[in-house]
């Protein structure tokens, strides 16, 4: 062992000892500098939490006076519990013989001044519907569909693939496990930018609505803080899909949106010249004759939907934000993943 000695004041010194003790100082320093930094996010997120239950409470208050003409349904067939707990990302196959009974399915059509509520045999909400009613928000929002650049996935070796084309204006953490910008609001920045900028208000009305109609979905939402240089694009969700479908016979196929929250609503709104496209939904064996400007919250990552045929020109717009998401804030931010607890409720 190294000895050194320092007769004038301590006698005989451990270097090695001394080393260790200087680290273990350095260490418990960074633990205290990081309790601070850690302090300080957590009373800053209590800030917003505050500020996040006051703005339910004032679109509580709006939604007494907004939506009066409410038809309310209850299906007893199905129960928001028992889709969370069957939920897989993976992709899945309906039953043939609930296939086979889409045309006795029941369908909806809503007055203009009408909304829609359908919970489950559980009382969890599974749909709900209320126009904008605002006819010049609807037509901005169709003119920027129309204006965005084509897609790089339209055309295949300069072969053109579809009428159909999509667009994913997203902050999300697809294969990642950090949040991150979409390639395509990446690869066309500025027009992708100025399109969310424009219809700014269309989001504000969705978010508005899943505060009124799912208000711990909108805190959780707007809780947690993303990554450096990143912000929530469409109101309280991450990101929104634009689809510029036309009577494209791509809009029928049925799909799930698994990638999605499982403990979140995404909102759909459509726009355009055009009849048809009603948005069928099967496991709740409901067609819903949507018409332009109807706000649609529901939790796409559990029920599967398709539309019908569409005649003349539909552009639609669905805002979202993704379940791996979640999972950022978790190792993050310690949230409480409630799918993992889904079997033991």
């Amino acid at each position: 062992m190294r000895i050194r000695l320092d007769a004038a004041l301590n006698g005989p010194v451990d270097l090695k000892q001394t080393r260790r003790t200087q680290h273990r100082k350095h260490e418990t320093y960074l633990v205290l500098a990081a309790m601070v930094h850690s302090s300080k996010k957590r009373k800053k997120r209590e800030r917003v939490k505050a500020e996040l239950k006051r703005r339910i409470k004032t679109l509580q208050r709006l939604a007494d006076c907004q939506h009066r003409n409410i038809k309310e349904i209850k299906l007893h067939h199905v129960a928001l519990g028992d889709l969370r707990r069957r939920w897989t990302q993976g992709r899945t196959t309906l039953d043939p013989m609930l296939l086979g009974r889409v045309p006795s399915f029941r369908r909806i059509h809503l007055a203009p001044n009408e909304s829609l509520c359908i919970k489950g045999s559980d009382d969890g909400l599974l749909v709900y519907v209320s126009n904008i009613c605002r006819h010049d928000l609807m037509e901005r929002l169709y003119q920027s569909i129309i204006a965005l650049p084509t897609p790089d996935h339209y055309h295949y070796r300069g072969i053109k693939r579809s009428e159909y084309r999509t667009w994913h204006f997203c902050v999300w953490a697809k294969y990642s496990k950090v949040p991150f910008l979409s390639k395509e609001l990446k690869d066309n920045f500025e027009s992708g930018m100025k399109f969310l900028q424009d219809n700014a208000k269309v989001f504000r009305s969705l978010s508005g609505l899943l505060g009124q109609v799912a208000p711990s979905v909108f805190e959780t939402f707007q809780l947690y803080p993303l990554p450096d240089d990143l912000e929530r694009l469409c109101g309280a969700w991450l990101g929104c899909a634009i689809n510029h479908g036309g009577n494209s016979p791509n809009q029928t196929n049925v799909h799930r949106d698994a990638s999605e929250a499982l403990y979140g609503y995404s909102g759909l709104i459509s726009c355009g010249n055009y009849t048809g496209g009603a948005l069928v939904l099967y496991e709740l064996e409901t067609i819903l004759e949507l018409k332009s400007g109807d706000m649609v919250i529901f939790p796409d990552a559990l029920i599967n939907h398709s539309n019908e045929q569409v005649q003349g020109d539909r552009c639609s717009l669905v805002a979202f934000t993704q379940e791996n998401v979640y999972n950022y804030w978790a190792r993050r931010y310690n949230l409480t993943l409630r799918r993992k607890m889904r079997y033991h409720v």
